[in-house]
């Protein structure tokens, strides 16, 4: 006899938002691009998301990071608080969630 096939619980929306920001992230390719005559940095999108509001969250987060930080991992660091807000905004502020 065969046994039944195992039920697994729904996935939380949670789980479901964490999903899609990776698949944003993943997605995302943007650098700073700094003026030479006036010294401004920019932001340069080699590739969107997809949502413009979370587009526009990495490129802030990129500029103000880039201010501080010279390595991959310091940026990494940086910008993950950012990411982080952002995702509790996906989920409302639900408790449980970070």
């Amino acid at each position: 006899m065969l046994a039944p096939p195992p039920t697994y619980a729904p996935t939380s929306p949670a789980a479901d938002e964490i999903v899609v920001l990776g698949e944003r992230m993943r997605r995302l390719k943007l650098a700073t691009k700094t003026d030479r005559k006036t010294g401004a940095t920019t932001c340069l999108f080699k590739r969107r998301s997809g949502d413009p509001a979370f587009d526009t969250l990495m490129c802030d987060a990129l500029l103000a990071c880039a201010k501080t930080v010279t390595t991959r991992s310091q940026m990494e660091a940086c910008i993950g608080p950012h990411v982080e807000a952002y995702a509790r905004t996906l989920s409302g502020g639900r408790p449980g969630t970070s």
